[in-house]
Formats: structure tokens, C-alpha cells, sequence
């Protein structure tokens, strides 16, 4: 996220740290990187030493699927997974209100431009391994009644800075929403689970770090056990040279329409209620424009 929380400080972050990761730890700094989660570097003695992450509370990332997806990355033996680091305790993750934070160690480094051309063959590798015992399973996450659902939503008022902008391209975009449901529901019967693999979930160009002479996949709170057209959807996206046949094709589908319908509801709500129109809003309004209005892999 762009914008510190509201409800969570440097000194609440640093006290978590000290006491679950590392006591010697004497200074936070909030990040405003990635999207979603709130992230610090935090330093011992003027060196930054770990990468704090809050995650908050969403249907796919709650706290246990948070820990079992970050156990399941730390137990991969990959030479290109930078994992979660354990706390005292031995788990990965510890709640601080309603979210739930978890660090990794400091990875001086920076992103790619563009996405790295061994990402075929990272993605290979990981869908070939075993799959660890704490990895869990996929299941969509989308409410079939998701047109209702927004219907309901337009009810209310939408009275922030944004709202009534976001309301009205809701509005707008609708019918076509609803008929992405039902598609989404038809090609849910392709998911066979004896063909599930282990699977990044987003392993795009914001989830790669090059750093100590290779690219590493980093963010593995969305690691389970799925299809593994979960990740090649990233690949087809980017135009690369994937192996098609129908099957395939119908399956990056899916998980493009998993992913699209999502964020749309999870834009939705937040723009609906009440909201400051700062910087985190303005990339949420961009967000929900961009998944009403793009193209699906497939056309439609």
C-alpha cells in the first residue's frame, strides 16, 4: 500500500518485530510498495535487516491460509524462493488486530522492467515439485451470486471523493460482469484436483527480484495447490510462447475470470464505503476501471 495504515504505527510494527523476530531491531520504516498489504523495512543497528509485511484480512488470505502458504514456500527447496522467516514460536505468521504479520529477511536488490525471460523455467520447476504437507488446496473464492451482491451494493450511498465515479462505471459494466459469472461457473469443471501443482498464484513482474546475481520469486501468501494454468495465465498475458490446446486455453480463462471478478468486488466495496480519496484510493478507483474495462485472454 501507498499510504501508511490508519490504525497500525512505526512503533506497533517495531514492538511485533522485537518481540516475535528480532529483538536487537531499532527502527521501522513504512514502504509504500506493492498493493494490498503494508510492508516496513526494518533496520538493526542502521542496517536494514528484515522486510515486515501486515497483510489484511481478505477471503483469500486469511490468517491460517496466510500461514500455510508461507510454510509451504519456506519448506520448497528452490534456489529462487525468498521465503517467510519462522518467529520465536516456530510459525511463520502472528496476528496484530485484524491483520496478520509475517517478515522475510532484507534482499537488497530491485525489480525487473519487464518480467524475466527464465520465468518459464522457474515456473516449470516449481510446478514439478512436491507438494509440501502444509499446502493447501484451491477452491475459487467467488461468490456465484456476485451479481446480486454488487446490485445490493448500488443500494447504498457511495459518498466518498471517488464513489459516485466508481458507481457509475459499476452500473455501467454490470450485465457484462454477470455474464462473466456464469462463464466462470462453467469452467470451473475443468479443474481436475489429481492435476493440481504447486503454484506461485501472481508470479508477474511485481513479484520478481533480482538480487545476488538471479531472479528470485518473492510475495507467497498466494501459494496452493492448483492448476498450474494459475501461473502460465502470467505467461500468456505477457504474449510468451506457451504450449496451447483447448484445455489449457479454457484454464487460463478460469483464472482470469477468478482474478478479475475479485478484484472487481473487493474495488467495489472499498469505493462504496467511506474513503479519503488519497493515494491508495485513486490506484483502487484505477484498479476497478481497469478490470471493468480490459480484455480477457480469449476476447469476450
Amino acid at each position: 500500500m501507498l499510504e501508511p495504515p490508519p490504525d497500525v504505527s512505526d512503533a506497533d510494527v517495531l514492538e511485533v518485530v522485537r518481540a516475535h523476530w528480532e529483538p536487537r531491531a531499532d527502527a521501522v520504516e513504512h514502504l509504500p510498495v506493492g498493493w494490498g498489504a503494508h510492508h516496513w523495512r526494518v533496520d538493526v543497528a542502521g542496517e536494514p535487516t528484515l522486510f515486515a509485511t501486515l497483510d489484511p484480512p481478505l477471503p483469500r488470505h486469511t490468517p491460517a491460509s496466510l500461514e500455510a502458504a508461507y510454510a509451504s514456500a519456506a519448506a520448497l527447496d528452490l534456489d529462487f524462493v525468498w521465503p517467510s522467516l519462522p518467529h520465536a514460536a516456530g510459525g511463520l505468521t502472528v496476528p496484530v488486530g485484524r491483520r496478520t504479520a509475517s517478515v522475510t529477511g532484507w534482499l537488497d536488490g530491485e525489480r525487473p522492467r519487464a518480467s524475466v525471460a527464465e520465468l518459464p523455467d522457474l515456473l516449470a520447476r516449481l510446478h514439478a515439485c512436491p507438494a509440501p504437507a502444509t499446502a493447501r488446496t484451491w477452491r475459487t473464492e467467488l461468490d456465484p451470486d456476485l451479481p446480486a451482491l454488487l446490485r445490493d451494493l448500488l443500494q447504498h450511498e457511495w459518498t466518498g471523493p471517488l464513489g459516485p465515479a466508481a458507481r457509475t462505471l459499476l452500473v455501467e459494466h454490470l450485465t457484462q460482469v454477470g455474464g462473466w459469472v456464469r462463464e466462470h461457473a462453467r469452467l470451473l469443471d475443468l479443474a481436475d484436483p489429481a492435476a493440481y501443482v504447486v503454484t506461485h498464484g501472481e508470479p508477474h513482474v511485481r513479484n520478481q527480484w533480482l538480487a545476488r546475481g538471479r531472479t528470485w520469486l518473492i510475495d507467497w501468501e498466494s501459494l496452493v495447490l492448483a492448476p498450474r494454468e494459475r501461473d502460465l495465465a502470467t505467461l500468456v498475458h505477457e504474449g510468451r510462447d506457451v504450449p496451447h490446446d483447448r484445455e489449457m486455453v479454457r484454464l487460463v480463462r478460469l483464472f482470469d475470470l477468478e482474478w478479475r471478478l475479485s478484484e472487481i468486488w473487493s474495488f467495489a466495496q472499498w469505493l462504496q464505503g467511506p474513503h479519503a480519496g488519497d493515494a491508495d484510493d485513486r490506484t483502487a478507483l484505477g484498479g476497478l476501471t481497469h478490470e471493468l474495462s480490459r480484455p480477457h485472454f480469449g476476447g469476450g
